[in-house]
């Protein structure tokens, strides 16, 4: 007969009270831990002494008094009689009563007068009711021109052809005034218009409901060889 079997049948009956033996004793382990109480012990902070032994001597709570605001004494102030006399060095002798020269004429200028200004003169018209005319007409006009223009000589030996363009004043007594090219050729050419039409005569000035007025024209001069 095989001891070991007859052994392992014990132990599996005796399995069951081993397994209730160890939960109690588990329990009974539990219960122990949670009802275990630890002392803690509370950790005053020191009292401070004196280091010699003796008593602290505390110092009193006073308080300060205001200073007292001192007293101001107001004088009254007393009249001075007494007469300053200024005296300048720098001041010469003058008389009183200048003389004054009969045959000059003091400038008398009234105070309620403003000064006239000059008035500002109106910019010229462009289109009028009667607009300015050459003496005689336009044909007058261009034989005005083909009579007194000298052609250049460069010009005519280099065959150099053009129109130059013009914008001058007519003002009210007719006269040519304020001429400039606007469109030229050359610079002798140019020239040359310009001497001519500064030369005109008088015009017949342009008219605005009966009135002379200055007008601005342009016109046109043109140099060709023939």
């Amino acid at each position: 007969m095989n001891h070991f079997k007859k052994t392992n049948k014990k132990l599996d009956r005796l399995r069951g009270i081993f397994f209730q033996l160890g939960l109690v004793i588990a329990c009974g382990l539990t219960l122990v831990a949670f009802e275990w109480k630890i002392e803690t012990h509370t950790i005053l902070p020191p009292v401070p002494r004196d280091i010699d032994g003796g008593e602290i001597d505390v110092p009193p709570i006073t308080f300060q008094e205001a200073p007292e605001k001192p007293k101001v004494k107001i004088q009254p102030l007393t009249p001075n009689n007494d007469v300053l006399e200024i005296i300048d060095d720098n001041v010469t002798d003058v008389d009183p009563t200048p003389e004054v020269d009969p045959d000059v004429l003091p400038e008398f200028i009234p105070d309620n007068v403003e000064p006239t200004s000059p008035p500002e003169e109106k910019p010229p018209f462009i289109i009028v009711e009667k607009m300015p005319e050459f003496v005689g007409g336009d044909v007058e006009r261009k034989k005005y021109l083909k009579k007194n223009i000298k052609y250049p000589t460069m010009d005519r030996i280099a065959k150099i052809e053009g129109t130059v363009y013009f914008k001058f004043l007519v003002n009210k007594k007719g006269e040519i005034k304020n001429v400039k090219i606007i469109r030229g050729v050359n610079q002798s050419i140019d020239k040359e218009a310009m001497r001519v039409v500064k030369a005109m005569p008088n015009w017949s000035p342009g008219k605005q409901r009966g009135r002379a007025v200055n007008v601005s024209l342009t016109m046109q001069i043109k140099f060709e060889l023939r």
